[in-house]
């Protein structure tokens, strides 16, 4: 009687382990990046290929499109990853393609995931930024969606200067 009520117990719960156990095995994306990006801090991120990470690649080359390549040849230039508070960044040192651009930045905010990158060129800045919408978990769809889209990304001391807002 006892292993048939314990069986029975099991059947009704497993579905619901089912339903969960995606959630617990796989990391959210933010945690992803996080775990990936934190032991990088004061690194060159040539020396240990963060362009070439695909979780730093996809998001890159869908954030830029047509202006990745670009971006990428100037973030080469960036001697370290670095961190301020919860945005991780890197910043280029020079151009190697004066001229196509004078300077990039590439920034990561742990607390909303959002990435954002910042390109000099002669005439202005060019500002890209993912919509966080796209990018945040766990959240009621219809009401964050409003709140959320009006997110302006977060830039470090080191490019804030060249944001003109």
């Amino acid at each position: 009687m006892r292993i048939t009520r314990a069986l029975a117990v099991v059947g009704l719960c497993a579905p619901l382990l089912a339903c969960l156990a995606p959630a617990l095995l796989l990391p959210s994306t933010t945690n992803l990046m996080l775990a990936l990006l934190q032991p990088l801090v004061g690194f060159d991120p040539n020396v240990v290929h963060l362009y070439e990470q695909p979780l730093v690649k996809e998001r890159m080359t869908a954030l830029l499109g047509p202006r990745y390549d670009t971006a990428l040849q100037l973030l080469q230039t960036a001697d370290r990853l670095q961190r301020e508070g919860p945005l991780f960044f890197v910043v280029s040192r020079y151009s190697p393609v004066p001229e196509l651009a004078a300077k990039a930045g590439l920034v990561w905010n742990a607390e909303s995931n959002q990435m954002a990158a910042a390109i000099i060129k002669g005439d202005g800045v060019e500002l890209f930024s993912e919509t966080i919408a796209n990018k945040i978990e766990d959240r009621a769809a219809a009401a964050a969606d409003a709140q959320v889209a009006a997110v302006v990304p977060q830039w470090p001391a080191a490019m804030q200067a060249w944001i003109k807002e």
